[in-house]
């Protein structure tokens, strides 16, 4: 093998999360890794607002520039191609009586536009064994 011939690229994703999955934490919060960030151009966004399926357990998020809506703010980390976010969401969670160590986990999501709420992202929640 000639290493001249090789079309060799320098990997510089050192530390960066490539999940695209959206994951709620045990700590009532939503987590939006980098990639997932960057795919979505996420930075033109301020706040997401959350829908609730209770029968299909299917949870909504829909991202708008203000929260005139009732929106939870983004916290977002990292920089350039390593920001994220990520939002707490203790109210939602307790409304609808979200254990989120149940539920806890990386979803992957379906993106959709509809006709009443615009573009969001869908996600069905499963509950999680969880050892005693």
């Amino acid at each position: 093998m000639d290493i001249n011939n090789l079309n060799l690229e320098k990997f510089t994703g050192y530390g960066s999360k490539t999940s695209r999955k959206i994951s709620i934490t045990k700590s009532f919060s939503f987590g939006l890794p980098p990639a997932f960030y960057q795919e979505n151009e996420l930075d033109k966004f301020n706040f997401a607002l959350l829908l609730f399926d209770k029968d299909n357990k299917v949870i909504a998020i829909k991202f708008a520039e203000n929260d005139s809506d009732g929106g939870f703010k983004l916290a977002t980390y990292g920089e350039g191609k390593k920001r994220g976010a990520t939002f707490v969401a203790r109210s939602f969670f307790n409304n609808y009586n979200i254990d989120p160590k149940l539920y806890s986990g990386r979803y992957e999501y379906e993106k959709i536009n509809s006709d009443e709420h615009g573009q969001v992202f869908l996600i069905k929640i499963e509950a999680q064994d969880i050892e005693t």
